[in-house]
């Protein structure tokens, strides 16, 4: 119940006298939580949750229904994620271990104004903790279920008269905890198995989902410049390596009209034959090393593959590995701040680089099909100039801002020489560069009108400017048996596989806005109302086939959201109520919609409106809960879908999520500590996974326990703690994509089954 400071208007203020809706966590709050992962915070929130891409080694957020779910690096996310007030531009980079951590603040609704980048949605802001004077730091292990093991550390403190620094860092692996049985059991019928053409390759066969290493560092320093001039400098790196992505299929069967159009995906009943329906008879699907029209296994994939315990610990897929995925990312930030008078100034400047080549089998199963490829490079640098200050009763910010970003991404079909028998084999690479500069100027006000009433009205433009070109090659695959190889030489211009250099350049202007009102009739109420308009620059699309000239380009997207909020904190400060309603007017919403082989995003104008309430109680000295509660509905309005436009609902968006946690600390010590019982809980409902709402690309709800029962010695520097995450082991998907007309098949994503840790920290 300790009160929580928050920066999300650019000044230090306390959440609950904040007219935003806003889910501010803790570092002691993380720490006691057991959150391990920056997604994680999605599940303390309501209306948040997560979707992702690469079988869920990629994840971003989705925050009341707002999100970019396309996979292709050249595109941001539309809810923004910043570490020390420096956005992350990379939708690879907004996944990451946490460490020593201050706080994260998750902002809902348009947070435009003052932070600018495509936080159309809203933000998830990580503050990391600073250097200070006095010497600290911690240590902490901890080992778990699947071999898991984490180490975590920071050391800090002065290091001469107005100089401090602090370093951190962290360690993790696991193994993978879906147990692939290829080759030894493909689970396909004997008589079946020649069609599948699998060759072992070189360290296939892996387990999946597992983390062969993941380490992350971050150096800062400080220095006292003059009395009220300090100079605040970080450098970080990362590094990961992981298995294959926890992911397996589901048969499915494709639904076509008479004109070929996809107007429905089917779950493939125990007894379907048809590889695909078109208009009521079966027809062949096209890509499948089976040459009939149907199904060899009745069941089954097109190749006769049935997973042995659906979304269960065990699969048969051929081309997975230890190292398939690796990711890196480094760079520097520094920030000058200093204060004349009641004016501050902050000089802030960044730099990011990531790096990213992901691989994975693209049906999931035994059969030496196609693969999927993903290689990434983006280097973002950001300056911003901020001046804030008081002048009675009015608060004012101000700034400039400038970005500049460059992307060099290849995603697309790969294959060795005999994966698409009995057709020949073929790559598909699919290559995108695009540089962004984006220059803005911003400003907000905070006006007291009277001694309970205040206003807020801000304002930001920006001029952004995009240089694009896009090619897609056909090239036949190299014989050097590498898996991850692209081969470039020699291409082939095939009709409907192949296209030329597209090049293309843009200018846009960009408005965000706000204008808000609170009313605080006492000290421990707030009541505010606000209307809020973000936006987020339109881009290009990177699919294959390939598109027409006119699909690659997508307009900029404009979201106005009208909110009403209550925050307050009763009791004397032993219980807080926070609640907010919002309605959503969503234009030319930027809608990606996966199609078998690649995405596509196109515009729409959606509507969003929903509501949420978080308690938060000590119930007793020793007794403490929290609960929250979202509800939204959402439309988008006229998508072209099996040829046909109709109103949709968008993507890894629940009705309804509910998050609660409660906390009892043993009244008697214990061998000279104090003990603490805790229990969490979270629920989301269904979710769809395309943006076609087909029938069968949706995602069943799901609801997580977790436990903890941790030992605190008298002076705060021992914690024992044993924990265990999804404590009931609930099998739940997380991702999907639809590939019924690629494999006859599903490829759904899974979450984490039950997890056992023990850890040890020492705080200093």
């Amino acid at each position: 119940m300790s009160e929580i400071i928050v920066t999300a208007q650019k000044r230090r203020e306390s959440s609950q006298k904040v007219g935003i809706a806003i889910t501010a966590v803790s570092g002691e709050q993380i720490k006691t939580m057991g959150v391990a992962d920056s997604v994680d915070i999605a599940r303390l929130s309501s209306n948040v949750s997560v979707s992702g891409s690469y079988a869920g080694q990629m994840s971003q957020f989705t925050i009341r229904g707002i999100t970019q779910n396309d996979f292709n690096d050249h595109v941001e996310s539309v809810i923004a994620v910043y570490i020390d007030d420096t956005y992350v531009a990379s939708q690879q980079g907004q996944t990451f271990g946490l460490f020593d951590i201050d706080r994260v603040e998750a902002l809902k609704g348009p947070q435009g104004t003052l932070f600018g980048r495509n936080a159309t949605g809203g933000l998830v802001h990580y503050i990391t903790r600073r250097p200070t004077d006095d010497f600290n730091g911690y240590a902490d292990v901890s080992y778990g279920s699947y071999n898991d093991v984490r180490l975590e550390g920071a050391l800090g403190g002065r290091i001469a008269q107005g100089v401090r620094g602090r370093l951190s860092g962290m360690f993790e692996r696991f193994d993978g905890y879906i147990k692939n049985h290829y080759p030894e059991e493909t689970f396909v019928p004997i008589a079946l198995q020649p069609a599948l053409h699998s060759s072992k390759l070189p360290g296939a066969g892996a387990d999946l989902g597992g983390m062969k290493s993941n380490w992350a560092l971050r150096g800062q320093l400080e220095f006292d410049l003059g009395p009220d001039t300090q100079l605040w400098m970080a450098g970080f790196g990362s590094h990961s390596v992981a298995s294959t992505g926890p992911y397996q299929q589901v048969p499915t069967v494709a639904v076509l009209d008479a004109a070929g159009n996809h107007v429905n995906t089917l779950h493939a009943s125990p007894t379907e034959v048809c590889q695909v329906i078109q208009v009521g008879a079966c027809v062949h699907g096209g890509f499948s090393s089976y040459p009939g029209a149907l199904r060899p296994r009745p069941g089954g994939d097109w190749f006769g593959y049935i997973d042995p315990d659906g979304s269960g610990p065990i699969t048969s897929s051929d081309y997975t590995f230890d190292n398939a995925n690796t990711m890196t990312t480094y760079g520097g930030s520094a920030k000058l701040t200093s204060s004349v008078g009641s004016v501050n100034v902050n000089l802030i400047s960044d730099y990011k680089e990531f790096k990213k080549n992901f691989n994975l089998d693209l049906e999931a199963g035994p059969e030496n099909q196609f693969a999927w490829h993903g290689i990434a490079n983006t280097k973002a640098f950001t300056q911003e100039l901020r001046v804030d200050g008081t002048s009675g009763p009015l608060k004012w910010v101000t700034g400039l801002y400038y970005l500049n970003i460059k992307t060099h991404a290849v995603h697309g079909i790969a294959a060795l020489p005999d994966s698409a028998y009995p057709i020949p084999s073929w790559d598909q690479p699919r290559i995108a560069n695009l540089k962004t500069e984006s220059y803005s100027a911003f400003g907000q006000l905070d006006y007291q009108l009277t001694d309970t009433v205040n206003v807020i009205g801000g304002l930001r433009w920006t001029r952004e400017k995009k240089r694009y070109d896009f090619e897609v090659l056909f090239v036949y695959p190299n014989d050097n048996g590498d898996p991850y190889g692209w081969d470039y030489s020699p291409a082939i211009d095939f009709p409907g596989f192949s296209q030329g250099l597209y090049a293309n350049s843009r200018s846009e202007t960009l408005w965000s806005w706000k204008g808000g009102i609170n009313w605080q009739p006492n000290r421990d109420v707030l009541v505010y109302a606000s209307v809020t308009q973000g936006a987020k620059a339109g881009s290009y699309n990177a699919g294959g086939p390939p598109l027409a000239a006119s699909e690659i380009p997508y307009k900029p997207e404009r979201l106005i959201s009208y909110e009403v909020g209550l925050k307050s904190t009763l009791f004397g400060g032993k219980a807080r109520f926070n609640a907010a309603g919002y309605y959503y007017d969503y234009h030319n919403y930027q809608a990606a919609r996966w199609l078998g082989f690649s995405s596509l995003i196109t515009n729409a104008d959606a509507t969003i409106y929903g509501g949420e309430a978080e308690l938060a109680a000590s119930l007793t000295h020793n007794l403490e809960a929290s609960f929250n509660i979202g509800a939204q509905h959402n439309t988008v309005k006229d998508v072209l879908v099996g040829g046909v436009r109709r109103n949709v609902e968008t993507t890894f968006t629940p009705k309804l999520t509910l998050s609660g946690t409660i906390r009892y600390t043993v009244p008697t010590l214990i061998a000279g500590g104090e003990v603490g019982i805790q229990a969490s809980a979270n629920y989301q409902s269904r979710v769809w996974h395309n943006l076609n709402n087909f029938d069968a690309n949706s995602l069943a709800p799901y609801g997580l326990v977790n436990a903890r029962i941790d030992w605190t010695s008298a002076d705060k520097n021992w914690l024992v703690a044993f924990s265990v995450k999804n404590l009931t082991n609930n099998v739940y998907d997380n991702i999907g994509f639809d590939l019924s007309q690629v494999c006859g098949c599903n490829l759904q994503a899974q979450g984490k089954p039950r997890w056992f840790s023990v850890s040890v920290r020492r705080s200093f």
